[in-house]
């Protein structure tokens, strides 16, 4: 059986086509999750059941990205543009990858500023309307 690195170094994520490589501290800097369930089911009374299955499968994209960097002021400027999210993510040396499709800024986390000692992560959280995922 093969050892698998899911470290920053092999994650490869774009975001508005924007190569992301600027991780913050929060651990993990990446966290991809279901937006809705992917089914659902409703039995009845008398032992039967129905599956009902959604159709999409919308995403919630959170990054973490070091303060200061040219990769936020990236984002806030496709943002600003107006035009729709997409991201790909891809993790080297295994077959795990998503694209999501059809999305949206969100939220920009708060930002912790003049600390004695540290200051917050850029926290940007996308949804997506779609995706793809292996």
């Amino acid at each position: 059986m093969a050892m698998h690195r899911y470290g920053a170094d092999g994650a490869n994520l774009t975001v508005f086509g924007i190569p992301i490589e600027e991780f913050g501290d929060t651990d993990p800097a990446i966290t991809i999750e279901d937006i809705e369930q992917r089914s659902t089911l409703k039995r009845g009374i008398g032992g039967t059941s129905n599956r009902i299955d959604n159709q999409t499968r919308p995403k919630r994209l959170t990054i973490s990205l070091l303060p200061g960097s040219d990769e936020v002021r990236q984002i806030l400027a496709a943002e600003k543009s107006g035009v729709d999210a997409t991201a790909t993510f891809r993790q080297t040396g295994t077959a795990e990858v998503v694209a999501m499709f059809d999305g949206v800024l969100i939220t920009r986390g708060s930002m912790g500023r003049a600390g004695k000692t540290n200051v917050s992560d850029e926290t940007f959280i996308f949804e997506f309307a779609d995706s793809e995922e292996t």
